[in-house]
């Protein structure tokens, strides 16, 4: 990007101590947390052997988001980020140290696991929206941009590499440790690593000054203070403020629907992971993770230089090119095999060429999830205000995991009655028509709305004491230009004006939007002067 050339770009931003330290508890954090998510579906695996209760094990670590998700994003907005950072770090990094206990009392005892899961994915809700309203806080204005697209591609990474690369490897290849009378099985070996490392988050996280994370450090004139929270009402409230905002932006919701949809495929990945190398490729299950170490690969190397591809093609090309590239390669996966069937009947698994078409076209469905969740990512990014960007992440990962539990069951009962490669074609057919739906609506709802113009502003709209205050308001009217930037003026009203006066004297039609039909009724928009005056 271009601002990302002037500023030197990463490595500019990673030499920024503050800044290393956030991103470097980001990665490491994030990429543990979806090694532990994956090491919980095969446990479950092994001890039981039941899809069912593997789908309980899903629902535990999602459901705490439609729960407790939008709530954190509420509290966060009111909180000392650095301490939200830390604590949450440090109480991942006990529960995971938990597991471990757990586990070496009776590892066939999963009520504790369940619990223990349900627990790391509720501190989890305070962590990722804390960590996204601080980063404006570490970087200038002018670093913004390229620091946002250094955090989408480490949200990306650190899904590859803890749900594809880490815990993968760490279970197929660490052996079972036999001391005293007490049996280390990798799982375990696992998770007391996934503890440390939190516990390392934590310590990245102390070393960040707490003056560096003070809010009001940066925040322009005029900015409203936050409020004191009433628990009984107050939190519903600004939730359904949160989500009326991301629905009056449209393209904000947009994006917000992309995300979502690019958490839930990798979810399903996951879910498919195992009885695609035993029952597609017919293959053993330790050969999982070199399987699709490529598709993490690609996911590290796209996101390198999806900054250039969304440059040249733009944010809503470059995801529909991602999901067309992904339902191609989707759907090459059981036709390669068909192929390989046909031209080797009896040892057609163990043909060298098969094994590179696949990891060519794993290889290529990473970077295709690269063109979908980082462009969708920076617009969500960009077009969220300061005010109430806490609360919008955590209603994003609300919705994933709303939407990601049904389709998890949905998919492994479609596996189970007609095939994974019916489900293979099912799921390509629909990453194809979301990408063409995505196109479609936004073109629809291109025209910007208030929503979207709020969001430009860095400051929350001012709130109206009173209904009378409302009425002895003047009317204002809002006029979007005809360029790509739209920018707000006002317009006083009729009764305001002087004699004879005209407000388009100078010859242009101003398209107007009555202020009452984008807004709540307790919100207005800021008058030129006021703009001026701030």
């Amino acid at each position: 990007m271009a601002v990302a050339a002037r500023s030197g770009g990463f490595t500019t931003l990673l030499k920024k101590r503050n800044f290393l330290r956030l991103w470097l508890a980001q990665l490491i954090s994030m990429t543990i947390l979806n090694a532990s998510n994956y090491a919980i579906l095969v446990l479950i695996e092994e001890v039981t052997g039941s899809t069912t209760l593997v789908g309980l094990a899903i629902i535990c670590f999602s459901l705490p988001a439609v729960l407790f998700g939008a709530p954190a994003g509420v509290f966060v907005d009111r909180m000392n980020k650095r301490l939200v950072l830390w604590g949450s770090n440090c109480l991942r990094a006990f529960a995971s140290f938990g597991f471990v206990l757990s586990l070496l009392i009776d590892r066939h005892q999963i009520i504790p696991i369940y619990l223990l899961t349900f627990l790391i994915a509720t501190i989890g809700q305070f962590f990722t929206p804390a960590e996204g309203s601080t980063i404006p806080l570490v970087v200038s204005e002018e670093e913004l941009v390229p620091a946002l697209s250094l955090f989408n591609i480490t949200f990306t990474l650190s899904q590859a590499v803890g749900f594809i690369l880490l815990a993968p490897i760490v279970l197929s290849l660490f052996p079972t440790l036999h001391i005293a009378s007490l049996t280390v099985h990798p799982t375990e070996t696992l998770y007391l690593l996934i503890g440390v490392l939190y516990l390392v988050c934590a310590g990245l996280i102390l070393m960040i000054p707490q003056a560096n994370l003070i809010q009001s450090r940066s925040a322009p004139r005029g900015t409203l203070p936050a409020q004191p929270l009433n628990l009984s009402g107050g939190i519903w409230t600004e939730m359904r403020q949160g989500w009326s905002f991301i629905r009056r932006s449209k393209l904000l919701f947009l994006a917000v629907l992309q995300l979502a949809f690019a958490g839930t495929l990798l979810l399903v990945i996951g879910e498919l992971a195992t009885p695609l190398v035993t029952r597609l490729l017919a293959l053993p299950a330790s050969d999982m993770a070199f399987v699709f170490a490529p598709a993490g690969i690609g996911l590290v190397g796209g996101s390198v230089f999806m900054p250039r591809i969304i440059h040249r093609l733009g944010k809503s090309r470059a995801v529909l090119l991602g999901c067309a590239s992904l339902a191609v390669t989707f759907s090459l996966v059981p036709i390669s095999t068909l192929v390989a069937r046909y031209l080797q009947p009896t040892t057609w698994n163990t043909n060298p060429f098969l094994l590179i078409v696949v990891a060519f076209l794993m290889l290529l469905a990473g970077v295709a999830l690269d063109c979908i969740n980082i462009p969708a990512q920076t617009a969500m990014q960009e077009l969220t205000p300061e005010w109430i960007k806490g609360r919008v992440l955590a209603l994003q990962l609300m919705l994933l995991n709303a939407c990601s539990i049904p389709v998890i069951f949905f998919i492994g009962g479609f596996a189970d009655l007609f095939g994974l490669d019916r489900v293979i074609y099912f799921m390509a057919i629909s990453v194809c028509l979301f990408g063409l739906w995505g196109i479609y609506y936004e073109r629809k709802h291109r025209k910007p709305t208030v929503a979207t113009l709020l969001a430009s502003q860095e400051e929350p709209p001012p709130v109206l004491a009173t209904p009378t205050n409302v009425s002895a308001t003047p009317a204002a009217v809002v006029t979007l230009s005809a360029s790509d930037h739209a920018e707000i003026t006002a317009t006083p009203a009729t009764d305001q004006m002087e004699p004879g006066a005209n407000p388009t004297a100078n010859g242009e039609q101003p398209t107007t939007i009555p202020v009452a039909d984008e807004m709540e009724p307790a919100t207005t928009l800021p008058t030129v002067q006021e703009e001026k005056e701030g």
